[in-house]
């Protein structure tokens, strides 16, 4: 995801190679860095004024002393590591950082991210600025007034890819099941989702309203979209999000 969202900060000149550093415990991954994007690597933390926490969840228990330790008085801390509260930071890393919370999806590896973003009181106007140039260089961007809302949306977009290749793999296990190639198969249910999302997301309809125009009565639609309500697909999705949720809530806070 850190190399995800410096591919974006480049592309879209919010940064420049110069002006980041990246801290990695692998030496192939520091290469990588160097000799593909022109950024300087470090193994431990240097002072800066921005930190990107770009680590997992289990890994920020083992940076955040270092972050303390060599930090200016002030720095503005984003992380985007799943279940890792904002209190959990500030109680390692003080009462002065100005502290983001935000949680970018896989995607971003494509430049087309869905991405929640929580500022606590203390991240200023010009700050707040900065945080949305970086994650709008990889995607969609959606603010949040309450922290307990991002265990939502790492439920539901942050894990959201997941579901979706999910149902791109049984769409296209549906299509061979009746007679379809794998390959035909794969590029019709593959296309299908990209062409539905384009046309959700120009025509700002609700999605209902969508379906409506595709189901015509007794029609092919219809029948298939009969039988996904008898096996409760909405309520699968429902339970997955929800668990999710839970999980999320259960990671270290």
């Amino acid at each position: 995801m850190g190399e995800a969202l410096i591919r974006g900060l480049l592309a879209a000149r919010v940064f420049k190679a110069a002006e980041i550093r990246v801290v990695d415990p692998d030496a192939a991954r520091r290469d990588l860095f160097e000799t593909q994007y022109g950024i300087r690597t470090l193994q431990r933390l240097p002072e800066a004024g921005l930190y990107l926490l770009a680590v997992k969840p289990q890994d920020m228990g083992a940076v955040l002393p270092d972050l303390a330790a060599g930090a200016p008085e002030d720095p503005l801390v984003v992380s985007i590591a799943a279940g890792i509260s904002t209190s959990f930071l500030q109680e390692r890393l003080g009462e002065g950082c100005r502290l983001v919370r935000a949680m970018p999806n896989a995607a971003a590896v494509v430049l087309q991210s869905a991405t929640g973003v929580f500022f606590t009181p203390r991240v200023n106007a010009r700050d707040r600025e900065t945080v949305r140039r970086i994650f709008r260089a990889v995607g969609v961007t959606v603010e949040v007034d309450r922290e307990e809302q991002m265990d939502r949306i790492t439920a539901l977009s942050g894990s959201g890819p997941g579901y979706v290749f999910l149902l791109l793999e049984a769409l296209t296990d549906a299509g061979v099941s009746v007679g379809l190639s794998r390959d035909t198969a794969g590029r019709l249910a593959l296309q299908t989702f990209l062409g539905s999302a384009v046309m959700a997301r120009e025509s700002g309809k609700p999605f209902s309203e969508l379906k409506g125009v595709i189901m015509s009565p007794g029609g092919t639609t219809a029948a298939g979209l009969k039988v996904l309500e008898e096996y409760a697909v909405r309520g699968a999705f429902l339970e997955a999000v929800e668990a999710a949720t839970r999980r999320a809530g259960e990671l270290c806070r």
